[in-house]
């Protein structure tokens, strides 16, 4: 039986990537919709009927969604540290160990909400909210944590400026979303509005995390020129055009002519053909970051 190998659970092809993010925001997109819809179909259907619809509870469809792509995020990064201590340092994928660690307990906190607990008991041994509701409190320890994370998740992908952007990004819309939550940015007047714009910048937070990690997975395993010359090639010979076979014209046996007889003569073996021809291989171009990748491998 043969052995599937991790690296072929990252995409290679690009166009998977677009096609990732485009279900995605036609997903929050349909979602938040419905959302801005629910006063209508209240009447027609009944609150309790609707409840997965409400992007704002922590039960919604919505967040059901995030927490899946939390736990992918976090399968994404066990690959990535098995890529790192396969090609680098046997010590560099211990940081998306812990990544995919921290990423399975945000998936727990979208749906359980670990952090409301986490806030009553800082403001009642604080004995002060600080601000509004305490959510500066679970909000400062949030930050300290998964900020030291991400700071060591930003120097390894600094060498690959595609996947740190997205990383980027994703850091950016993640507090943004929060500080949203929390009224420190005032966007409007109008509640469905604030929650509105919470949750679709808190949502694509998630999906740029997952490109991210993913992209950072495929410059790792497109560094090994082994994987990338059997990948290229296999691109290359699905894009040939396939010829469709002639068929000869079927002819009725004739009776052959009688040969006329020959004397035997010695039999002379062949002598092979020893001349060493170099491999075909597809022309590699420079048109394209992976065959730099290749190349700087």
């Amino acid at each position: 039986m043969e052995r599937t190998d991790v690296t072929e659970l990252i995409p290679k092809a690009l166009g998977n990537y677009w096609l990732i993010f485009g279900t995605g925001v036609a997903v929050v997109v349909v979602l938040e919709c419905a959302y801005r819809q629910l006063p209508t179909l209240v009447g027609l259907f009944g609150e309790n009927s609707l409840a997965p619809l409400d992007v704002a509870s922590h039960g919604s469809v919505l967040a059901w969604c995030l927490s899946m792509l939390f736990l992918l995020t976090s399968g994404v990064s066990l690959i990535n540290s098995r890529l790192g201590k396969k090609y680098d340092d046997p010590t560099k994928g211990d940081v998306w160990f812990w990544t995919a660690f921290a990423l399975v307990l945000l998936s727990l906190d979208m749906q359980v909400q670990f952090h409301e607990t986490l806030r009553a008991v800082l403001v009642y041994a604080a004995g002060t909210p600080l601000y509004r509701d305490g959510a500066v409190w679970w909000l400062a320890i949030y930050f300290f944590v998964f900020g030291l994370i991400g700071i060591r998740l930003f120097l390894d992908m600094w060498a690959y400026p595609p996947a740190c952007f997205l990383f980027s990004l994703s850091i950016l819309g993640a507090v943004a979303s929060q500080l949203i939550k929390i009224g420190a940015i005032s966007v409007s007047e109008t509640p469905e509005d604030v929650v509105t714009l919470q949750t679709t910048v808190e949502a694509f937070a998630v999906l740029l995390l997952f490109l991210s990690f993913l992209l950072f997975g495929r410059r790792q395993v497109l560094r090994d020129p082994q994987v990338a010359l059997q990948w290229f090639s296999k691109v290359w010979n699905q894009s040939l055009p396939m010829k469709k076979p002639t068929t000869a014209p079927v002819v009725a046996p004739s009776t052959p002519p009688a040969a006329p007889s020959v004397a035997p003569q010695p039999k002379v073996e062949a002598t092979p053909d020893r001349t060493v021809r170099p491999l075909e291989r597809p022309a590699l171009e420079k048109n394209d970051d992976d065959f730099v990748l290749l190349k700087a491998s």
